[in-house]
């Protein structure tokens, strides 16, 4: 496998490790499914991993193409991505419980695809986030230049929707079959995987320190 397919398909496994620690853009596409239908939730997804694009690149054009830099400062590196993924979990771990399934939303499906593009763009910590989970990898170390990173988020985009769209199906055939307080139960279970997610991240991105 070349590094270029290396990072498109990293891409798509890191999307879903990032969507992961995301809950509360998953909370927000099962609700709009629930409250709005399918293709509401579809729009919602489309929008969150169009909005995370950006930041996805830059992160990854910046980290692929001066290894040799990065490999001098490696430690410094992942020290940094340490922090902010511990601050992520804690962050998680400190969001409000979910109390209402559905809700009152306003506007078209073009009005709730732009609105999501710009709420995920809207949010810069999403770039630590981005660089963090690809030092995970180690390809800031391997740098295989502004192709790898192209494909790299297009394979970001590809494992965000994946993930998304899991949901909106869940949300739309039991949505409205399950009772509401066993959907917000499971929906706050959530929080759990956000948090075990960077926990585990951080742990691959040390485990080339310790072992030195």
């Amino acid at each position: 496998m070349t590094l270029i397919q290396f990072a498109f398909l990293g891409g798509i496994w890191l999307s879903l490790l990032y969507a992961a620690t995301v809950m509360p853009a998953t909370i927000w596409v099962i609700q709009l499914t629930v409250s709005r239908g399918w293709w509401s939730g579809i729009a919602a997804s489309a929008g969150l991993a169009l909005g995370q694009l950006p930041w996805a690149l830059l992160a990854s054009l910046i980290l692929f193409q001066f290894p040799g830099f990065w490999q001098s400062a490696d430690l410094v590196l992942r020290g940094a991505a340490v922090l902010f993924l511990a601050w992520f979990a804690y962050k998680s771990a400190r969001a409000p419980r979910v109390k209402a399934l559905q809700l009152v939303v306003q506007g078209s499906r073009w009005g709730i695809l732009k609105s999501s593009t710009w709420k995920s763009l809207l949010m810069p910590w999403r770039f630590p986030v981005w660089a963090g989970l690809l030092i995970t990898m180690s390809i800031h170390l391997r740098g295989p230049g502004w192709e790898a990173a192209v494909l790299f988020t297009a394979g970001t985009f590809i494992g965000q929707m994946a993930w998304a769209l899991n949901f909106v199906f869940l949300a739309g055939l039991f949505g409205h079959r399950v009772p509401e307080d066993i959907t917000l139960h499971s929906m706050n279970k959530l929080r759990l995987l956000a948090i075990i997610v960077p926990a585990g991240l951080i742990l691959v991105i040390l485990a080339p320190v310790v072992t030195e």
